[in-house]
């Protein structure tokens, strides 16, 4: 490394902290990655994820594990946020100080652009000779950005436990809504003919007598059961939780998915990045969900559990966001055109390469807000405001301190 030429090194450099953040993202979601969880036992293990159990802390905290899940994820976002701003003030002090720098080199880059346009070997070196010298930092840049992908997809891993954590939970209180209903009632109907104590010391289905009376009465209690689930299901705590403004249920996607979610996708055979319910059959679960699936939501069938709104307020949040950003950000001077026109070719491709890369993020963003849970569209868009008003107020502080400076200047010179 200390034959390598300084560009060399600096890209060097750049490349082993990213492949080291890239490693320690994986190993934080690897280690973090189970979002499956058992239904077959008493109870529900709780998540395992550090982001998922600071979740559940601060829901606790709002409202002794009751409080609508949109606000804990609100707070969530608001207070991770605070934890990572010495990094956002480190990119956006080091961000200005490049613009600064790139303003004072701008003559003397289209200088060395005009000198070496036939050596661009020499070009280069001399401009990062002139980098260096101005402390323009190239890396500086990178790294924030590296580490803000990698606090991402953390957060992401976390959120899949909560979702299916929360699913587990909400099957597990139905479950036992309907197995006490069934119990009370044959215990109720324990002198009938149809039933039979087995002597296991509990009331249950094996009670009951394969007789026409025995499958009437079953019948009957089923969906006396089937009720006392619906109102466990949508009793005010448990509405409290899962609801937020227009949302039915912020563990699911704020669009056209099912306010309830079907068997298929809590046990993880459709959707994406949703939890995985095991010690589970289909039937058992739609005998237990069936007054409570299809309902809740906007129009027939449960469908609707949202209206659209965080996917688009998030798409349209990181287009602002990106915008704010890359007008904040000096340009280097485009390269001279010489005879062939590679120059102006060259910055061209730059500009649509720039342009491409205004459309990708907040694309990705939409996909996740769409497709993902509520919750997690909803952290997206928390965090995006955030970012919005935390650049501006950077800004307008920023723009204070350059009048500060320009006036003592002024009064220094006089």
């Amino acid at each position: 490394m200390v034959n390598l030429s300084y560009p060399r090194k600096r890209k060097l450099q750049i490349y082993l902290i990213a492949a080291l953040l890239a490693i320690l993202c994986c190993i934080l979601v690897a280690c973090n990655s189970d979002n499956s969880y058992s239904v077959a036992g008493e109870n529900v293990s709780e998540p395992t994820h550090f982001m998922a159990k600071f979740m559940i802390a601060i829901n606790n905290a709002l409202g002794g594990g009751v409080a609508s899940f949109g606000w804990t994820v609100v707070l969530f976002t608001v207070i991770l946020r605070l934890i990572l701003s010495p990094l956002d003030i480190w990119q956006k002090v080091i961000s200005r100080r490049n613009n600064k720098a790139m303003e004072r080199m701008k003559p003397q880059l289209e200088a060395l652009q005009a000198r070496y346009a036939d050596d661009k070997q020499r070009l280069q070196q001399e401009q990062m000779a002139l980098y260096k010298k101005e402390k323009y930092s190239t890396m500086g840049m990178c790294l924030p950005t590296i580490v803000t992908f990698v606090v991402f997809f953390v957060v992401f891993a976390g959120f899949r436990q909560m979702v299916g954590y929360q699913f587990a939970k909400d099957y597990k209180e139905c479950v036992k809504a309907y197995n006490t209903s069934i119990a009370e009632q044959i215990e109720a109907n324990k002198d009938a003919d149809y039933i039979v104590d087995n002597g296991d010391g509990k009331w249950d289905i094996d009670d009951v007598q394969k007789t026409q009376e025995g499958a009437d009465f079953y019948a009957a209690a089923k969906k006396n059961a089937q009720h006392a689930v619906y109102n466990v299901y949508y009793s005010e705590d448990q509405v409290t939780i899962r609801s937020f403004l227009w949302i039915k249920n912020i563990f699911v996607s704020d669009n056209w998915a099912q306010a309830v979610p079907d068997f298929a996708t809590v046990t993880g055979q459709k959707g994406m990045a949703t939890s995985k319910l095991t010690g589970i059959t289909i039937d058992e679960y739609n005998d237990v969900m069936a007054d409570v699936l299809g309902t809740g939501g906007y129009g027939k069938d449960g469908k609707w559990n949202g209206l659209l709104i965080l996917p688009i307020l998030s798409i349209a949040l990181s287009f602002l966001s990106t915008k704010l950003l890359s007008g904040s950000q000096a340009q280097p001077p485009a390269p001279p055109q010489d005879a062939q026109g590679e120059g102006a070719e060259k910055a061209k491709s730059q500009q649509q390469t720039m342009k491409m890369m205004q459309y990708v993020m907040p694309i990705m963003m939409g996909v996740f807000a769409l497709f993902y849970s509520g919750a997690f569209a909803l952290y997206m868009f928390t965090s995006s405001l955030c970012a919005i008003l935390f650049q501006l107020t950077f800004n307008l502080i920023a723009k204070l301190v350059d009048k500060s400076r320009e006036g003592a200047s002024g009064v220094a010179k006089r």
